[in-house]
């Protein structure tokens, strides 16, 4: 009997010990973890509004971002506020977008004509597509192929070197479904977006 409450004993101590050690660690990382979180982001905008930044100064990109950015807080869905970053300089509007990638989540920056007709800019913030397939979309010269789109009709993501609309964007050989998944989610959250902006003015 005495060897059973030992073991019992023994086994709530460490699992007091553990999760006090769990706790601990999870308030060490969450600060480190929010921080490279909100950096990862604002170079995003940045990037999506083109606007030039040093991307090994930490301190630099967020001088940068609250210098020549503007944050535009509304409501959103369901009353969680959604924001917006404006260039200061050009007038261009971006924002995050997140939704379901062929293989996880993406999560994206996009940046508007004030009109919201026109796209200025794309960056990826964050993708687990397959390498050296759909984790291309991350390259800036996919990218790059956004720029001057004109979203009136919605995006379209076509297949390599077929694009000849003004909404159409050369895809990626071989991540067909990346880019399948990727026009689905600009354009939905395009559209969502700008229905709360046009709604908030």
């Amino acid at each position: 009997m005495k060897k059973i409450l030992s073991m019992v004993l023994f086994v709530l101590i460490l699992g007091s010990i553990l999760t006090t050690a769990l706790v601990a660690v999870d308030r060490i990382t969450k600060d480190p973890i929010d921080r490279n979180k909100a950096l990862r982001l604002q170079k995003g905008i940045l990037s999506s509004l083109a606007i030039e930044f040093d991307e090994k100064d930490k301190n630099g990109i967020a001088e940068k971002f609250s210098g020549d950015i503007e944050v535009i807080e509304t409501p959103g869905e369901g009353g969680k506020p959604k924001k917006f970053y404006r260039s200061k300089m050009s007038g261009d509007i971006a924002f995050e977008v997140k939704g379901k990638g062929a293989q996880e989540s993406i999560e994206a920056t996009i940046a508007l004509s004030p009109n919201f007709e026109q796209v200025r800019g794309l960056s990826i913030v964050s993708q687990k597509e397959t390498p050296g397939l759909g984790g291309r979309i991350e390259e800036t010269e996919f990218l790059n192929r956004f720029k001057g789109k004109v979203i009136t009709n919605g995006l379209a993501i076509t297949s390599p070197g077929k694009a000849a609309a003004d909404n159409e964007v050369d895809g990626i050989t071989g991540a067909t479904l990346t880019c399948d998944a990727l026009e689905k989610l600009l354009n939905s959250e395009i559209k969502k977006y700008t229905v709360i902006f046009r709604e908030s003015k």
